[in-house]
């Protein structure tokens, strides 16, 4: 009998590492948001969402553009992206003390945060895309109350409308 098996021995799959894009590397994300809070901040402090709102926008320079629109009361509010990497690097950043949660919910950098943003922006030729992107946009944000207020009224124009249209689907079932 002849043996006409492509493969002889055992088959073994070996885990490699997976490459991570650098955009979600905690590194770059705890970085990336002490370079947010530092330069977009008021008093080196960010809400959660203004955290996002930044973060996503620099993914792109239409997003960034479009952030900026908005922040200088040109465009529509912007759609905010809640991106887990950013509440990732959040914990991370509490847990090197580079940030800490106040009171009100909001983030603030510490003296080490504040440290690590002013060195990389020394640094010059390290995260310049964001550096330039971030300089552009400044304090323009105010925290995100009328943002909030936006989309509470959305949501509850669409609430009224959902009750509406379960009220009239009541009134036939009660024909």
């Amino acid at each position: 009998m002849v043996d006409n098996s492509l493969i002889k021995g055992d088959i073994v799959f070996n885990a490699k590492p997976d490459a991570v894009p650098y955009n979600y590397r905690i590194s770059y994300k705890v970085s990336q948001l002490c370079l947010i809070m530092r330069i977009c901040g008021w008093g080196d402090s960010c809400s959660l969402i203004k955290l996002q709102m930044i973060s996503y926008a620099l993914f792109s320079s239409e997003t960034m553009s479009q952030l900026i629109n908005y922040a200088e009361g040109y465009g529509p509010a912007p759609i905010v992206h809640f991106d887990p990497a950013v509440n990732k690097a959040l914990t991370f950043a509490i847990a090197y003390g580079f940030v800490s949660q106040q009171r009100n919910g909001n983030y603030k950098l510490t003296t080490k945060g504040h440290n690590l943003a002013e060195r990389i922006k020394i640094v010059g030729d390290l995260m310049t895309s964001e550096l330039t992107s971030l300089g552009d946009l400044s304090k323009k944000l105010t925290e995100v109350e009328k943002v909030c207020t936006e989309m509470d009224n959305i949501l509850m124009g669409l609430l009224t409308i959902s009750i509406d249209c379960n009220l009239a689907e009541s009134d036939y079932a009660e024909m």
